[in-house]
């Protein structure tokens, strides 16, 4: 059966299950129309994540949403967060970058608490702090493909839900790839045998 056929079956097995259930109402036409493109587009990145990761985000979305940077015509990425009264969240708790590069944050602090972010920058963090009711931008470098954290290093904000990340997409050249030795898998003795050339 090609791809697309085992994928068609599998969809209409999974909606007349889903249909069966409480969540069944989800798929109506009115609901659906509501779904953020963000939303949708940042769940088409999720399966080229590793499960503890997936969850993580999806965690995250659900709480502050995601945003996709403007490029501007001097090169540099820009996206604006904002931390809102009385929450302990960023909105949005996750940036995505189409490459790597600059990337600036302006950050809004609508709380009466004061908040900072702390940011990654190739391998350095940038801090900013944010006393309440201000505004502040903070600039950092990220050159590489990957998941970048950033929190609130303030008091206990970042495990109260104020993390985040900046997701940078692309491919790592193969000159910065790792060349790690083959690795033992759960359930195998041993490793499997590197591939001779």
């Amino acid at each position: 059966m090609p791809g697309r056929a085992k994928f068609a079956v599998a969809a209409g097995i999974f909606l007349i299950l889903l249909a069966s259930c409480e969540y069944g109402g989800l798929l109506r036409p009115s609901v659906l129309g509501q779904v953020d493109p963000e939303m949708a587009a940042l769940l088409n990145e999720l399966p080229n994540l590793d499960e503890p990761n997936e969850a993580l985000i999806g965690r995250l979305f659900a709480t502050g949403g995601a945003s996709r940077v403007d490029v501007g015509s001097d090169g540099i990425m820009r996206d604006k967060i904002r931390v809102p009264k009385d929450e302990y969240l960023w909105y949005p708790a996750i940036i995505i970058m189409p490459r790597g590069g600059t990337l600036e944050l302006d950050i809004t602090n609508e709380d009466q608490r004061p908040h900072a972010i702390f940011a990654p920058s190739n391998g350095e963090r940038q801090v900013l702090e944010l006393p309440a009711a201000t505004r502040g931008v903070v600039r950092v470098t990220l050159d590489q493909p990957g998941m970048y954290w950033f929190g609130c290093p303030v008091a206990n904000h970042a495990n109260r839900g104020m993390l985040g990340f900046v997701f940078v997409k692309g491919e790592v050249p193969p000159e910065a790839r790792l060349d790690r030795p083959p690795q033992r898998q759960p359930g195998n003795r041993r490793p499997p045998r590197a591939h001779q050339h």
